[in-house]
C-alpha cells in the first residue's frame, strides 16, 4: 500500500515545567461524560496546576448519549467531553481507531502512534473536521470476552446473543456472530447477553456481573485497548493562552497515566479477589482467525469511508507496521516468559 503524503509530524505534548502555574485569566470550562470519576479527578487537578484560576464543572450523562457528545461540544453546548471516543463512529468510523481497533496497537503502541509517530497530527485533522482538538486521557487496556458458557469455537457465536462496543460492534456482524448490540449506545440488560466484550474485570466487578459472566477468553483480538479521550471546542482551545493550553495538556497527560494505572490496578484486585469464581480459556483458533479477518474488513471499511478516514487508517497501519517488531520482542516476549518465573 502506497502511504499517503502529509504535512506534517507528530508532536508532543506542550509541559509547564517546575512549580504550579497560575492561569493568565480566571476561567470555567464544562466537561459532559460518561466517566464522572475521571471528569471529577481532571477538575481537581486542573484546578490544582492553575492555582484555582481554571474551574471545570463536570455533567454526568449515561453512555447511551456519548454518541452525542460531539456535537454537543463542537457546537459549544459544552467546553469538553470525555469518554471513548469510538462512540462517534457514526460520525466518522476513524474515531474509532483512536479507542480501540480491532486487531490493532495495544494501549502502548497507541500512545507511541500519539506521541512519536503522525497520530498526533492525524487526530488534529480528525477533530478540526469535527471542530474539536482531542487528547488521550486513559486506558481500560486489553479487555476479554466474557461469556456464560465455555467458548469451544466460531459455532459457539454465530448463533450467541452477543455484545461489543464501537467498532468491535462491526467486526463481530462481519465475523458472522448472530445478533449483535453495542452495550454502551444501547439500553442493554447485559445478563440478557451470552457473550460480550468491553469491560474490564473491575467493572464487571462492580456491575456484579462475574457470577453470570464466569468465562473469560483471553487474547481477545477484538479489543486490544480501550482509550479514553478528552474532546475540547476546537474555538474554545483556540482561545486559550499558551501558558493556559500547557496547563490543559499536563493536567491531561497526568491523568491519562493516572487512569491507566488505577485500571490495572482496580482490575487486577477484582481477578485476585474473584479465584475460582471465573475460569480463563484460551482464544479457540478459529474465532482468532475469525477475528482477524473481520479487522481486515473494519479496516477496510474506514479506508473506504473517505478521505480523511483512509489518511488515519493509512498512518496507524504505517506506523503498526514499524512497531509491531519491537512489541513481539521486547513488552510480549518478556510477559510471557515471566509467566514462567512466576509459577516458581
Amino acid at each position: 500500500m502506497k502511504r499517503r503524503t502529509l504535512l506534517g509530524t507528530g508532536l508532543g505534548a506542550m509541559v509547564v515545567a517546575g512549580q504550579t502555574a497560575q492561569a493568565q485569566t480566571a476561567m470555567t470550562l464544562s466537561l459532559i461524560t460518561d466517566r464522572p470519576d475521571a471528569g471529577r479527578a481532571l477538575a481537581a487537578r486542573l484546578a490544582a496546576v492553575s492555582g484555582g484560576t481554571i474551574e471545570v464543572t463536570v455533567t454526568e450523562s449515561p453512555s447511551t448519549e456519548a454518541a452525542g457528545f460531539l456535537d454537543t461540544v463542537s457546537s459549544g453546548g459544552a467546553d469538553m467531553y470525555l469518554s471513548a471516543e469510538e462512540a462517534f463512529i457514526g460520525t466518522n468510523p476513524a474515531f474509532g481507531i483512536y479507542s480501540a481497533m480491532p486487531g490493532g496497537m495495544s494501549p502502548s503502541e497507541l500512545e507511541g502512534w500519539l506521541s512519536a509517530g503522525d497520530g498526533r497530527f492525524l487526530l488534529d485533522l480528525l477533530g478540526e473536521e469535527y471542530g474539536v482538538k482531542s487528547f488521550m486521557i486513559g486506558d481500560d487496556g486489553p479487555l476479554p470476552l466474557w461469556s456464560k458458557a465455555p467458548l469451544i469455537g466460531m459455532n459457539d457465536l454465530t448463533g450467541a446473543a452477543a455484545g461489543s462496543v464501537g467498532l468491535g460492534v462491526n467486526a463481530m456482524r462481519a465475523m458472522g456472530v448472530g445478533n449483535v448490540v453495542d452495550i454502551r449506545a444501547e439500553a442493554v440488560d447485559l445478563s440478557s447477553l451470552d457473550v460480550f466484550e468491553g469491560l474490564s474485570v473491575a467493572q464487571m466487578d462492580a456491575q456484579g456481573l462475574l457470577a453470570t459472566f464466569p468465562h473469560i477468553t483471553t487474547p481477545n483480538a477484538g479489543r486490544p485497548s480501550a482509550a479514553l479521550s478528552l474532546g475540547v471546542n476546537l474555538a474554545t482551545w483556540n482561545a486559550l493562552s499558551d501558558v493556559n493550553k500547557s496547563l490543559l495538556e499536563r493536567a491531561i497527560t497526568a491523568e491519562h497515566g493516572m487512569n491507566r494505572t488505577i485500571t490495572m490496578h482496580d482490575s487486577a484486585v477484582a481477578l485476585q479477589a474473584a479465584g475460582d469464581a471465573i475460569t480463563r480459556h484460551d482464544m479457540p483458533a478459529d474465532i482468532w482467525d475469525a477475528q482477524i479477518a473481520a479487522a481486515n474488513q473494519v479496516m477496510s471499511d474506514i479506508f473506504g469511508s473517505g478521505n480523511l478516514g483512509a489518511d488515519v487508517a493509512d498512518g496507524y497501519l504505517f506506523f503498526i507496521g514499524d512497531v509491531a517488531g519491537w512489541s513481539e520482542i521486547g513488552e510480549a516476549a518478556f510477559v510471557s516468559a515471566r509467566k514462567g518465573a512466576l509459577a516458581q
